[in-house]
């Protein structure tokens, strides 16, 4: 062994410190120092986890319990800090939900998610909602929204379930919000057959997978991603009227393989939905894309300024 590099020169010719030098070298050389780097996240011992979890403080309903697998217990400790960072924000839920496999589908504030538009269910809910704040809306209403998350096809939601997703999210919005719908949804897989060139008594099995669906646009019509998963090659029209009355359009660009960026021009008359077929190559219908866009003229400022100028056009 070279003790000159393993004690201090001016030690070189004293026996005792030479042989203790070599004792501690043979013993701590050869130790496995990883299971103290803890701070490494992807690697430390799955044990430290819940300990890291509590001193980053994400233990419990604030995303630990939440976490369905170890990899998602490792991303969540990883995002632990831009978390607390951005707490309060649309951001930090999305992010938090979506680090322990929610994620999420559709985030809607403001009055507009006490609008009945989707369905009886909402039409009786918004009733009902209105009815315990005395039949009046409320200028509160600005601070209300909903979510609606993914759930995976092999993940129960049970009552319990529903309740903890609803505290963790509660956990990471602002304070002035109110939460007043949480909702799951669960993709699922379109089978489309297709008879091969080769020989049409076979038949080929394409899943389509498409993510967001529907397509929720705002107002001005601020672009989207949509990303397709299928495997063979699609088609889709890249400029699609409304079809509501105006000549506002849909504009959708291919931007890799399988995504999309959808955009639409300004809607400034009514909520518009469109469906848009996804074909292969040679005419196949594959499936359809799901576009919405609400109203521009919603909140109680838009409302008093057309009404202040409808009067003042007496002509």
């Amino acid at each position: 062994m070279d003790n000159r590099h393993v004690i201090a020169s001016s030690l070189l010719d004293n026996e005792l410190a030479k042989a203790f030098s070599e004792l501690v070298a043979e013993r701590w050389d050869n130790w496995d120092l990883s299971p103290f780097m803890v701070y490494l996240v992807d690697t430390c011992d799955p044990s430290a986890l819940p300990f890291l979890a509590e001193q980053f403080d994400i233990n419990g309903l604030r995303g630990f319990e939440m976490a369905n697998t170890e990899q998602q217990q490792r991303d969540l400790i990883k995002r632990s800090i831009a978390l607390h960072k951005f707490i309060g924000t649309t951001w930090a839920i999305r992010e938090a939900c979506r680090s322990v496999g929610f994620p999420v589908v559709l985030l809607e504030e403001g009055a507009s998610v006490l609008k009945p538009r989707r369905g009886a269910f909402d039409y009786a809910y918004a009733r009902a909602y209105q009815s315990m704040k005395t039949g009046e809306p409320s200028p509160d209403d600005w601070a209300c929204f909903r979510v609606l998350v993914e759930a995976d096809m092999t993940r129960h939601i049970t009552t319990g379930e529903a309740r903890k997703i609803r505290l963790f999210v509660e956990a990471y919005k602002n304070e002035r919000s109110q939460l007043v719908e949480l909702g799951f949804f669960q993709s699922l897989v379109e089978q489309v057959f297709r008879p091969e060139t080769s020989n049409r008594d076979m038949l080929t099995l394409y899943p389509l997978h498409v993510f967001p669906n529907p397509v929720i646009l705002s107002p001005s019509g601020r672009e989207k991603t949509v990303t397709v998963d299928v495997d063979i090659t699609f088609i889709i029209d890249d400029i699609i009227q409304w079809d509501d009355g105006t000549v506002d359009c849909i504009t959708i660009q291919k931007i890799s393989a399988n995504q999309l960026r959808v955009t639409s021009d300004l809607n400034i008359i009514n909520d518009r939905t469109k469906t848009i077929p996804i074909q292969s190559v040679d005419g196949l219908l594959l499936g359809h894309l799901t576009i919405q866009q609400d109203i521009k003229w919603k909140n109680g400022f838009n409302n008093a300024y057309s009404q202040a100028y409808n009067q003042m056009d007496t002509s």
